[in-house]
């Protein structure tokens, strides 16, 4: 499966891209007639994914999907779907688990995982509504040719009660240095609990402190409302954490403007000049600059590359760039750590060879 970061969805740019990275909106569906895919006979499961895969071939622009059996990816390209949240890391391999992918990689499907299809459409910044358009669109093309399980005043039947109902569940990826580091996120975390929102951060399945201050916000259950009223409370949610984290930024800067310059001015170095940068260490200065960016403590780059890196410096799309050959390391970075931290760096630098700081006047 192509690895290739060409034409991809987040190099775009998004609304609200200063604090959003991204929108996610997955659908559930099974076929009538088969048990979930938990407890299905393989000669069952065959069939499912005979029927999906078929039902994509018959599809507008059908030439833009490519459809793979879970056996038949290499160890390296699970990793890479799997970095850009298009599969579980624990995804099977039986060949009657499959997956669907566009060519920009916005729209996927995984066929047999915990549903027999379930539908991701990713976008840029903070755009629900175009993402729920776009999986519906799908949804209702593959609708005309599978037959989904319903029962009558509960909605589409999932292997999770939660995701029943609508079958909807979106969600929004936000980066949020201001309350971080303003101390504020914990108590943001406990106020849209309790207001039916999950907030969890993406490299941390706890309240705790995320790598990078990343941090996703979800609806907790599909089984109440419909599809379109779950995209509106998902979006009106994230528009407004969005919106305390400028209102913070803004606050933490003008309070603390030297610990703020600290952060983004030591990330912008050690990004122009490191020559091994791990990745956990890529994360937080990735979080850093685009503070700074926001902040006009930087110039010569922009929200949108600083999107694009975040998935480009993960291991498994450098190991790809590796294995193609034509990158040239040096001698003495021997180990696979080692040449993934050197190829990291060389990456970022890469990206940010106009960067620079705009000093305080």
């Amino acid at each position: 499966m192509n690895a290739s970061t060409q034409e991809t969805w987040y190099v775009r740019e998004g609304p609200q891209n200063d604090v959003v990275l991204s929108s996610r909106v997955r659908v559930a569906r099974n076929l009538s007639g088969f048990t979930f895919p938990g407890t299905i006979k393989s000669d069952d499961a065959e069939r499912v994914v005979s029927l999906v895969f078929d039902a994509f071939n018959h599809c507008r622009e059908s030439e833009r999907y490519q459809m793979v059996r879970m056996s038949a990816l290499d160890p390296l390209g699970k990793r890479i779907l799997a970095e850009r949240g298009i599969v579980a890391p624990e995804s099977g391999n039986e060949p009657w688990r499959g997956i669907v992918i566009r060519s920009d990689g916005m729209l996927s499907a995984t066929v047999n995982m915990t549903d027999h299809v379930k539908l991701s459409c990713f976008s840029a910044g903070l755009s629900l509504d175009g993402a729920f358009a776009e999986a519906g669109a799908m949804e209702g093309e593959l609708a005309s040719r599978l037959q989904f399980s319903a029962a009558n005043d509960f909605g589409y039947l999932t292997a999770n009660l939660a995701d029943s109902g609508s079958g909807v569940k979106a969600s929004a990826l936000l980066c949020l240095p201001g309350m971080c580091m303003g101390g504020l996120i914990e108590r943001a975390i406990r106020e849209y609990l309790g207001n039916g929102y999950v907030v969890q951060g993406y490299y941390s399945q706890s309240g705790d402190r995320s790598m990078g201050y990343l941090y996703r916000i979800s609806g907790a259950s599909a089984s109440t409302g419909d599809g379109e009223s779950q995209i509106r409370r998902v979006e009106q949610g994230a528009a407004k954490l969005a919106e305390l984290e400028r209102k913070t930024r803004r606050e933490l800067y003008a309070q603390r403007p030297t610990q703020v310059e600290d952060a983004v001015y030591r990330s912008i170095v050690t990004a122009k000049y490191a020559r091994l940068i791990g990745f956990a260490e890529s994360v937080e200065i990735l979080g850093n600059l685009r503070l700074g960016v926001d902040l006009k403590l930087l110039t010569g780059i922009g929200a949108v590359d600083l999107t694009a890196l975040l998935y480009r410096v993960q291991n498994a799309h450098l190991g790809f760039v590796i294995s193609g050959g034509s990158i040239i390391i040096e001698g003495d970075v021997q180990s696979e750590e080692s040449r993934l931290d050197r190829l990291r760096a060389m990456v970022i630098q890469e990206v940010l060879k106009d960067a620079d700081i705009r000093e305080r006047r």
